[in-house]
């Protein structure tokens, strides 16, 4: 008997980069959406309500999380950023998101900076780092002579005063892209550069920009803030590219972080457990409203069994 997770909406494909490595125990039900005006109201509302699951994994603290605590149980809440940084203390949304937090039986932040938000209502949040796809995200092969850089345009900030200027006296070409590039298509976009300009304003690295580092490409970042021109003269492509892509495959590959979830799933979300009747491991689910199981054996261990053994 299999776990049954259901995965309700996604945030920058970290549960799609994740969810192929979980391991075969896991029967996972993944609920998409888009941000058409039905799809993220009555559609998802009927998607959840229709769903059945010992493990609800919602993502993002705002509506579709609301539902699930509201339809079913808000086992994970899974937060990525905005919804914290940005919602948390709204007049609009942050009563939702507030509720979300404190509803969850277990709540995962996806990069350090929100941790000291995440925590003020939930101090025994995880920290689940943001999955990287190395084998789609492989390392370039050859760097450009002259060296070119990439921008993309965010919503929340523009490209620091005369980095771009600064950019082109170093011989550096610089390209500013829309973030309208279909996820399929990033690899091979990002390997056509050899330096990835990311966010100065949010003090963590953005998925693009580990995507990149996986591809082998330097970098230009928060890090970098007070003294981003100077940060153009220290640059070293094909050395920092090699660390770059180095440090996301110990911190960030996709299957380190779907074995630190998949932990999670067994252990961190399950209010109860019993030692099994078999094989003696503390590993047995216990609920009163479907037979029980060990997830180690994997046998099944019927409510009738914990009643005469005197647990309830």
């Amino acid at each position: 008997m299999r776990l049954k997770i259901v995965v309700v909406n996604d945030c920058a494909h970290v549960m799609e980069d994740i969810i192929p490595y979980m391991p075969w125990k896991f029967e996972i039900q993944f609920l998409h959406r888009t941000r058409g005006l039905w799809s993220k109201t009555f559609g998802m509302l009927w998607k959840i309500a229709k769903s059945i699951g010992d493990i609800y994994h919602a993502n993002y603290a705002l509506e579709d999380a609301y539902l699930v605590s509201k339809l079913k149980h808000l086992d994970i809440l899974h937060v990525h950023g905005s919804d914290v940084r940005w919602t948390l203390h709204s007049r609009k949304w942050g009563w939702m998101v507030r509720h979300d937090l404190e509803s969850a039986k277990v709540v995962l932040y996806s990069t350090p900076d929100l941790s000291e938000q995440v925590k003020e209502l939930r101090p025994d949040a995880i920290y689940l780092p943001t999955p990287v796809r190395t084998h789609f995200f492989s390392p370039k092969l050859e760097y450009n002579n002259p060296l070119k850089a990439v921008y993309f345009k965010l919503s929340y900030e523009n490209l620091p005063l005369g980095l771009d200027s600064y950019l082109k006296h170093n011989n550096i070409l610089l390209d500013t892209l829309e973030r309208n590039i279909p996820y399929a298509e990033m690899p091979e976009t990002l390997r056509r550069y050899d330096v990835f300009i990311d966010r100065f304003t949010i003090p963590s690295l953005s998925k693009t920009c580990l995507e990149a580092m996986s591809c082998g490409l330097t970098t230009i970042d928060y890090r970098h803030h007070a003294g981003y021109l100077s940060r153009v003269d220290e640059l070293h492509p094909k050395e920092e590219g090699r660390k770059n892509r180095e440090f996301v495959e110990r911190n960030h590959a996709a299957e380190i972080v779907a074995k630190q979830l998949a932990e999670i799933w067994e252990v961190k979300s399950m209010p109860k457990r019993r030692k099994c009747k078999y094989c003696g491991s503390e590993a047995v689910l216990v609920s009163k409203d479907h037979a029980d199981y060990c997830l180690d054996c994997r046998k099944v261990q019927s409510a009738q069994f914990f009643q005469e053994e005197g647990f309830w």
